[in-house]
C-alpha cells in the first residue's frame, strides 16, 4: 500500500508540473489561492460541475510536515490525550484548456494516539456509540492514505463534473488488548450546472460513497484477558455478546443530493442545500456475522452568502447551517441453532441530535502599491446537541453559543510574502443536563467515559491560535518555496489544557 501510494504522489507531481503554468508569479497564486476571500464561500463547490469557477489560474503545492495534539487529559477518552504524525501533502488545481479544468489532491500520515480509552474502534465519530471497548485501552500505531480527484469541463450553457475521493485507515497496538482496524472509506460525486441567466448558475449534484471497517481485538497474554464490551450508548451495552466476541466489522453505505445557486463571477448571491443518508451495520463476525447494530443519519447542509468585490476590496455575509439526525437500532435474538442466532425483533434504542448555525462576515482590503492586505472575519455560532436512550432512560444534553475573531495580514517584499493569521474563540455554555438511571455496578464503570465527556464539553472554554507562513519565489517566478507554523491552545474551564504544534514547508508551482 505504501509503495502504491509514493507511485501515485509522484506520478500527480509529474503531471502537475508539466502543466502549472501560469502568467501569475508563484507567491501572488499562493496569496490569493489560500485567502479567505477566495474561500469563504464553500458549499457550492460540493458540486464539481461548479468547482470549474473556483479558482482562475493554476496551482499545486507539495509540503512535509509534522503535527503533535497533546493535552492534560483527553477531552473524548475514545480519541486520546495526544496525537502526533509525520505526512506529507500534495494538492492541484490546473487549467488544462480554455474549457476544462482538473483537480486532486493526495496524502500520507504516519504517527500515534495515546492514551486511548474505551474505545477499540477506529473512526469514533463516525461509528459512535457502536464501538467495541475495554476497561485498559493504550496508545494506537496510525497510518493513512488518502487520494482524491476531479475533472470539469464547461460548454456554452452547460458544465459538468466529476470527483471520487478514497480513504484508508490502519490502527493497530502491539501489546494486549491488540485491535488490528482496517477502514475503506470511497465517495463520489457526479454534477452538472446550467446557465439560467447571464450571472448566474443552477447545478445539480449527486454523493454516493461506500464505508467499511474491519474491528480485531486478540490477547496473547497466557493469564488471561479482558472483557471486550460492544457499547450501545450512555453506558448501556449488550449484556448477551460481550466477553471473547471481539472481531467485528462495520458494513455501511451513504447517498444524497444537492442543490446549488452560483453566480459564475463569484459577485453575488449564492446558494446549497444538501442531504445525505449515512447508514451502516456492526456485524459480530465470529458469530456468523451476526447483525447487532444499525444506524441510520439523515443530515442537511445549507449555505447562503453573498460576496461583492471591487479591484482592492471585498466583503461577505454568510449564513450556514447543519442538521444531524442519528437513530439507533439494536437487533433482538433467539436461542442459537447449530451455532446461528435467528434474528426475532429489533427496537430502536438511540437518537442523537446536532444542529450548528453559523453567521459570517468577512471584509478584505488590498494595497497594490505597498503589495500589503489585510481582512477580518467575525463569526457567530450555536450549537445543540441531545443524545437519549430509551430503555434504560437516559440523557445528554449540551447547548453552547461560540464567538470567534479571525485577522490575516500579508505583505510582499521582494521575493518574500509574509502572512500572519491570527484567531480568537470563545464558547460559552448555556445549557447543560445529564440524567442517568438503572446504574448498577457494571454499568457504573460504563458510565466512566460519559460522565468524563460531559464534564469536559459542558464548560466554557477560550481558543488562540495563530499560524505564520513565509513564501519565497525561485528565480524565474512560476516556482517557490515556503515555510508554515500553527500554534493553538484551547483551554477549558477546570484543569483541561490542549496544545496543537503543526510545522510544514514545501514547494509551491
Amino acid at each position: 500500500m505504501r509503495s502504491l501510494f509514493i507511485l501515485i504522489f509522484s506520478l500527480t507531481v509529474l503531471f502537475s508540473s508539466s502543466r502549472a503554468q501560469d502568467t501569475l508569479s508563484v507567491n501572488t497564486r499562493t496569496r490569493v489561492f489560500f485567502s479567505p476571500g477566495e474561500n469563504f464561500v464553500s458549499r457550492v463547490y460540493r458540486n464539481p460541475a461548479l468547482q470549474y469557477y473556483a479558482h482562475s489560474f493554476s496551482l499545486t503545492e507539495l509540503q512535509i510536515g509534522w503535527e503533535q495534539t497533546s493535552a492534560d487529559k483527553a477531552l473524548l477518552p475514545q480519541l486520546g490525550s495526544k496525537t502526533q504524525n509525520f505526512n506529507f501533502n500534495v494538492s492541484s488545481y490546473i487549467s488544462l484548456r480554455a474549457n476544462s479544468k482538473t483537480w486532486g489532491n493526495a496524502y500520507y500520515k504516519n504517527g500515534k494516539r495515546n492514551n486511548v480509552q474505551w474505545n477499540e474502534t477506529s473512526d469514533f465519530l463516525t461509528v459512535y456509540p457502536y464501538v467495541m471497548a475495554d476497561t485498559l485501552g493504550g496508545n494506537l500505531k496510525t497510518e493513512e492514505y488518502y487520494f482524491a480527484g476531479g475533472y470539469a469541463q464547461a460548454g456554452k450553457r452547460f458544465t459538468w463534473g466529476i470527483f471520487a475521493n478514497y480513504r484508508a485507515l490502519i490502527e493497530y497496538r502491539n501489546r494486549d488488548p491488540r485491535p488490528k482496524n482496517v477502514v475503506s472509506d470511497l465517495k463520489g460525486s457526479v454534477g452538472i450546472s446550467a446557465r439560467i441567466t447571464r450571472r448566474y448558475d443552477v447545478g445539480l449534484a449527486i454523493h454516493a460513497g461506500k464505508y467499511k471497517q474491519t474491528n480485531d481485538v486478540k490477547y496473547y497474554n497466557e493469564l488471561g484477558t479482558l472483557t471486550e464490551y460492544h457499547l450501545f450508548g450512555l453506558g448501556t451495552d449488550s449484556r448477551r455478546f460481550y466477553g471473547k466476541n471481539s472481531s467485528v466489522y462495520y458494513n455501511g453505505h451513504r447517498y444524497g443530493a444537492s442543490v446549488e445557486l452560483f453566480p459564475c463571477a463569484k459577485k453575488g448571491l449564492s446558494a446549497a442545500v444538501e442531504y445525505e443518508r449515512f447508514t451502516f451495520e456492526k456485524i459480530i463476525s465470529t458469530l456468523n456475522n451476526l447483525p447487532l447494530n444499525e444506524l441510520n443519519q439523515d443530515e442537511i447542509k445549507a449555505e447562503v452568502a453573498y460576496m461583492t468585490r471591487t479591484p482592492r476590496e471585498q466583503w461577505g455575509l454568510k449564513l450556514n447551517g447543519i442538521y444531524r439526525n442519528r437513530k439507533g437500532t439494536e437487533n433482538l435474538f433467539g436461542d442459537p441453532t447449530t451455532g446461528v442466532y435467528p434474528q426475532i425483533g429489533s427496537t430502536e434504542q438511540l437518537s442523537v441530535k446536532r444542529n450548528n448555525l453559523s453567521l459570517s462576515f468577512l471584509y478584505d482590503r488590498e494595497y497594490r502599491e505597498k503589495q500589503f492586505s489585510w481582512n477580518i472575519l467575525p463569526q457567530a455560532e450555536m450549537n445543540t446537541f441531545k443524545m437519549t436512550y430509551l430503555d434504560p432512560a437516559r440523557l445528554m444534553k449540551l447547548n453552547n453559543l461560540t464567538g470567534r475573531m479571525n485577522v490575516s495580514l500579508a505583505k510582499s517584499i521582494k521575493k518574500s510574502t509574509f502572512r500572519l493569521d491570527a484567531e480568537g474563540e470563545y464558547r460559552y455554555n448555556t445549557d447543560a443536563e445529564l440524567q442517568l438511571t438503572d446504574i448498577d455496578e457494571t454499568t457504573r464503570r460504563l458510565l466512566e467515559p460519559v460522565n468524563t465527556v460531559y464534564a469536559n464539553l459542558s464548560t466554557d472554554s477560550w481558543a488562540s491560535d495563530i499560524s505564520l507562513r513565509w513564501d519565497y519565489t525561485l528565480s524565474r517566478g512560476d516556482k517557490g518555496i515556503f515555510i508554515k507554523i500553527n500554534w493553538r491552545h484551547d483551554a477549558f474551564k477546570g484543569d483541561l489544557q490542549r496544545e496543537t504544534l503543526q510545522a510544514h514547508c514545501g514547494f509551491t508551482f
